[in-house]
Parts: structure tokens; sequence; C-alpha cells
């Protein structure tokens, strides 16, 4: 296990320091050194009403505290959605709110640090909390937290060279959005006026006891699970009003997890809800028995589609509620060669996916109607089987006492047919070990993708 990270610093701490590189003070310390917050004042009194003003105090906070203006590069992408914004409304309104937000620094962490999450912990913030770290993501004013290579703010999406310039521009439509949203009526980010009073950060760590006691699974019935055909994937499961009160959306999430620049699960769930980003401050990379759950941060856009095919349309503002959201990360699997047993069906792997699962779904009480919303979890990218990793989610959902909701779209129509008809066999009969040992049953030898047909084949119909 990662020993505990310390409290991560920020600007507004007294023991920041830096170098005036540009003369802007009239006073240095004996170590030639400023106060960082001080000199940050000091650049944001700057008059901004123009792109060209913009980028000049956004690469002159990145040259104060990195020496250059990073993966911002020539701002060219930032400078676009500012002018397709209108200039206008964001100098006007946009820029001295964010300025605004984040010069409140030193009165919501007047310790000058954030702590970071250990196993177990809670991070409750208020939206005006929140609002002031998205302030500053957006001004690129954070360090790097030390367990990260980057991608901790905005300036990410900032350069004119985009690998997907589509989903940068949306990325920046819903912070615009957001900004938007507090300039308008400031209220939007006090706790009085929202759901649920704020956003909800919490790091859970598999423990090993009630239901998850291998002895009890025997005793356990398997909980429903619904195979949900959709057209073609969206945001919109991160919506409260669409998961309900009592319902989650799993994000397939990397170890360092985070926002980004392309249009992964996890990069569009983040990218769409700005309140969410901050977390990238505080969350260490996850370890094998770790999971994040965000709670309450407020989309602003519905994105529809994946990858290169993407849309969107902005939500009224009764649908900008969020709900809860279930980051975690799946084995990246190797290509097994014929020779070789499935890496899924290993079952040191089946085992850490299961805990895996089960901690997400167990991170929060039942109520009257908990679901979990999930896609083919880790069956992109990190190479899984969806038939194994179907079976995994419903042994953990079983075990939390949730039912699951699996989503599939046009292009996964034929294994969500053969899914259902899966389901049928063994859900009214079955308990959660006799879906294990179905598990343990399946040939080491087979091929990936091969799966759910052999399932059909040899578990017999009651």
């Amino acid at each position: 296990m990662e020993p505990p990270w310390p409290d991560l610093l920020l600007p507004c701490s007294p023991s920041w320091r830096c170098l005036d590189r540009f003369s802007l003070l009239d006073e240095e310390g004996e170590d030639g050194q400023v106060a960082y917050w001080t000199l940050l004042q000091h650049i944001l009194q700057q008059p901004v009403n123009t792109p060209a003003q913009l980028i000049d105090v956004l690469d002159t906070i990145a040259n104060t505290s990195r020496g250059s203006s990073g993966a911002a590069g020539d701002f060219g992408t930032l400078r676009e959605a500012v002018e397709h914004h209108h200039s206008d409304t964001f100098f006007s309104r946009l820029w001295p709110t964010i300025v605004q937000l984040s010069l409140k620094l030193p009165d919501h962490f007047p310790a000058g640090t954030i702590p970071v999450l250990r196993p177990g912990d809670k991070l409750n913030l208020t939206r005006d909390m929140v609002a002031c770290l998205v302030a500053h993501q957006f001004l690129c004013t954070f360090r790097v937290p030390p367990w990260r290579e980057g991608y901790h703010d905005f300036s990410i999406w900032y350069d004119s060279e985009q690998r997907h310039p589509q989903a940068v521009r949306m990325y920046l439509t819903a912070l615009f959005q957001y900004f938007e949203e507090l300039s308008a009526d400031p209220r939007s980010a006090s706790p009085g006026n929202s759901v649920d009073g704020g956003v909800e950060f919490s790091l859970h760590a598999f423990d090993n006891t009630g239901d998850f006691v291998t002895g009890k699974w025997d005793q356990i019935r398997l909980r429903n699970l619904n195979v949900v055909f959709v057209q073609s994937f969206s945001t919109e499961q991160q919506e409260l009003a669409h998961q309900g009160h009592d319902g989650a959306v799993v994000v397939s999430a990397n170890k360092d997890i985070g926002f980004g620049k392309s249009a992964t699960q996890e990069e569009l769930f983040m990218g769409n809800c700005p309140e969410a980003c901050p977390a990238v401050l505080f969350t260490p990379t996850l370890q094998d028995d770790q999971t994040l759950t965000v709670c309450g941060a407020r989309p602003m856009v519905r994105i529809l589609g994946q990858r290169r095919d993407l849309t969107w349309e902005k939500l009224g503002p009764g649908a900008r509620q969020g709900g809860r959201m279930l980051l975690m990360d799946a084995l990246e699997l190797d290509e097994a060669n014929e020779f070789e047993i499935l890496p899924d069906l290993k079952q040191e792997n089946i085992l850490r996916e299961i805990r895996k699962a089960y901690t997400a779904f167990s991170s929060w009480a039942g109520g009257d109607a908990p679901t979990v919303w999930t896609g083919l979890w880790g069956c992109g990218a990190f190479n899984g089987d969806p038939a194994i990793k179907v079976i995994i989610m419903w042994i953990a959902a079983s075990l939390a006492g949730k039912e699951l909701r699996l989503l599939c779209d046009a292009s996964q129509s034929d294994f969500a047919a053969k899914c259902e008809r899966f389901v049928e066999k063994v859900a009214s009969t079955w308990t959660v070990r006799e879906l294990e040992d179905c598990l343990k049953a399946i040939p080491q030898g087979i091929r990936r993708l091969e799966t759910m047909d052999w399932l059909l084949d040899n578990v017999p119909d009651f």
C-alpha cells in the first residue's frame, strides 16, 4: 500500500514562494523570492478585455509557476473557444466571476492546504469551495500532485494542437456553461440552492466483512440484472433525474483518475462535470482494492455517442443535478496467445475484479431502489472479456444488495441478446455461489469473446 501523501499545498499558502520573473512586485525577500499568492493577486488585477489579454495573464501565471506555458502551448483552442462563446460575454461576465471565485481561496482553505484522501476518507466540499478550485484549475495555478504526471488542470485543453479537437471543445463548452451559471446567479454555488448541499468525494477500500465473506455466498440470491439497449451511449446516466437518489453509474476509470483530451468514458463523464474535476488534486493513484465515489457533481451538457462520433446538447437548469459516479479501474489485460489461459479467468484476476466492483457498489447505503448503471466495464482499451466482466459485476452487485442495469449500444446488440438469454437461464434460481461456480467452469483455454457462447451452450435451462 502507498504511504499517505502529505496535504496538497495551495497557491494561498504562505510557504509557497517563487521568483518574480517579470519584476511585477516592488519588493522581494532576502532569498530573492516573493509570496506566490501576493504575486498571483497582482497578476489578476491586470485588465482582461480581449483574448490576447487573457492569454497574456494565463501565460504569465504559467511562466511564474513552472517557467513555461507547459501544456497550454499557444493557447489556440482556448482562444477559439472564448471567441465562439462571444468574447463580450466572456470578458464582461465569465472572467470577473473566475477572478472573484479564485480570490476566495484563503477564505475557503485558511490553512493553505487541502487534505489528500486516504482510504475511508470523505471530503465534503460546499459548491463555493468547489467553484473556487475549478477557477484555479482554469487559471492553472496548482502544482502537480506528486503521484501524477500532469493532467491536473485545464491547460491540456488550451493548445491549438489537439488529438481530439471536438472533445476538447465540448469540455470547454461545459466549463464555460458552469461559469456562466455562476455569473448569472452566484447563489447557484451556495449550499442552500443545491439539491444535496455540495459535492462529496470519498475514497473506499475493500473490507472483507459483511456479505462479501465467501462462506455466505451460497445463501445470497442473485439480484436483478437487466440488459438495457440504447441506440448510442450518452452521459444521461450521470444525471440525478435518470439515476434517482438511490442509483449510481460506473465510470471505467484509470488508476490515476481524471479528465483528459480524448473521449473515453471517464474523460466524458469527468469533463462534463467541472465540479468533479478537483478530484485529481486529492485522489492518489487507486490501489487494487480502492475506488472513488463522487456524489453531487453537476453535469452541464448531455453528450451523445463516443470516440470520434460525438454530439452534445446543453442541459436546462433543472436537469443540471449531479448523481453518483463510481470511478473504478479495471485490470489492463494482455491478449493471450493460443497456449495461454485467458487472463480474465486467472483466479487472482477474478478476485481482484470482484473486490474492486464490490467496493464501489457497497460505497453507499441502499434505499428503496438501489441500482448500478454500467456499460461493459474494462472491455475496451483494457481488453477484458465482456461475459466474464458481466458475471463479475453481477456477483458484486448481488453481494452489495444492488440491482444491475447493463447498457449496450447498437454495436453490442448481438452480445446484449445473448446476455439476456443467459440471465433468463439463471436469474430466478441461482445464488452468488452458483454464479461463481459457473465462472470457474469456463474452460481455461477459451478465447476472448467466446465465453458467452460457451455459457449458453453449457448452462442448462431451469
